[in-house]
């Protein structure tokens, strides 16, 4: 489930902003599952007029956006969506359930996941293990949608093929991304003949909703963090994020317990995890397989994790997935000891381009008084 930046994408021509139709009784609008390429155009605009350098700014942040572009679409009956998929994205038409799949389903309960020092982890026969919802490998056939049966794309495994639906009622369609939560499209359906925006105007609408956007992420990159916590990205609103570490270096005194923690408006899931990289690569790889690894998904202790060079007998630590999906079992934060100074490296387990440092140092002795 490892996706990279959506804002940094490679543009097409500018041309082909939209592939939208030519007049307002076309047959067919797209929706953009993420931001649709010519986001690195604009973007590179909008950073600019905020005295940013536009790579750099893409480089050091990976800004993205969990959201549908345009996020709400007018069509007449009969008419077709068209919807791209642009990154690691679901298009879930509920039906008549109004819900969305889940991502993660709970299997087996877990057994036998021992540290590197031979030693079983805590949640050994307490927790289900965890994998991609069975389901979602599966998408639907239909073409049509009218409210009741369900419609999704299933999980883009490979290169992501465009889900072609054609909405044959009136009425207003609120769909999902069954991988970020909040991340919610609309599709207006008017009678045959009612008067629907015009190309031009789509086309406005979309280019409007991307500078926004970019602007957020400019805003947000600013964010300070409180003492001692360490923010895992940065989100806004409408699912702008940042794929970063805030801060990406972090420098405390030993005997310290620092927070890690899922920004207010995340619609993304994280894991802050310590360890050596051999380690931790296929603990990465198995958010990609049909189980989850526990110790990749759980944190390293039930309370009180804490790291030292000698811990589970190679130096790891684990926050487990943290998230702001109050559907999920999962905490928004996680707190870690750091005992002995040193310089510890982590990284996101989901995402691995996103790694920061805390650096320990020792703490001063108190003077000792004397009479």
């Amino acid at each position: 489930m490892n996706r990279r930046t959506g804002l940094g994408v490679v543009a097409a021509s500018v041309l082909a902003l939209l592939a939208l139709p030519a007049s307002a009784g076309a047959a067919t609008k797209v929706v953009y599952a993420g931001p649709p390429a010519v986001t690195k155009q604009i973007a590179g605009k909008v950073i600019g007029a905020a005295g940013l350098n536009p790579q750099s700014f893409v480089k050091k942040y990976n800004p993205d956006v969990d959201n549908f572009f345009l996020h709400r679409v007018t069509i007449n009956t009969g008419d077709t969506v068209s919807f791209q998929i642009e990154g690691f994205h679901t298009v879930d038409l509920p039906g008549k359930s109004g819900e969305d799949l889940p991502l993660i389903v709970p299997g087996p309960t877990v057994h036998g996941a021992k540290d590197a020092a031979g030693n079983p982890f805590w949640f050994n026969g307490k927790v289900p293990s965890l994998g991609p919802n069975p389901v979602l490998f599966a998408p639907s056939t239909a073409t049509t949608y009218d409210g009741t049966a369900r419609v999704d794309s299933g999980l883009p495994l490979g290169p992501p093929k465009p889900l072609n639906v054609q909405f044959t009622k009136p009425g207003v369609y609120k769909y999902f991304c069954d991988v970020h939560p909040g991340m919610v499209g609309y599709v207006v359906v008017k009678p045959k003949g009612a008067t629907i925006p015009s190309a031009a105007q789509d086309k406005a609408a979309l280019v409007n909703q991307i500078r926004g956007d970019v602007k957020t992420a400019v805003k947000i990159s600013k964010n300070r963090q409180p003492a001692h916590t360490v923010d895992l990205g940065q989100s806004g609103k409408g699912g702008v994020e940042l794929l970063a570490m805030f801060p990406s270096t972090l420098t405390v005194k030993a005997g310290t317990r620092v927070t890690f923690s899922m920004s207010p408006h995340s619609r993304e899931v994280h894991t802050a995890s310590f360890g050596p990289k051999a380690y931790l690569k296929p603990l990465a790889n198995s958010f990609n397989s049909p189980v989850i690894s526990p110790i990749a998904g759980y944190p390293s202790a039930p309370s009180s994790i804490v790291l030292t060079p000698a811990s589970h007998g190679n130096g790891f630590a684990n926050t487990g997935i943290l998230d702001r999906d109050s559907g999920t079992p999962a905490p928004a934060t996680n707190r870690i000891d750091f005992k002995i100074p040193g310089v510890y490296h982590y990284q996101c387990l989901i995402h691995p381009f996103m790694h920061g440092t805390i650096v320990v140092k020792a703490a001063k002795a108190r003077p000792k008084f004397t009479g």
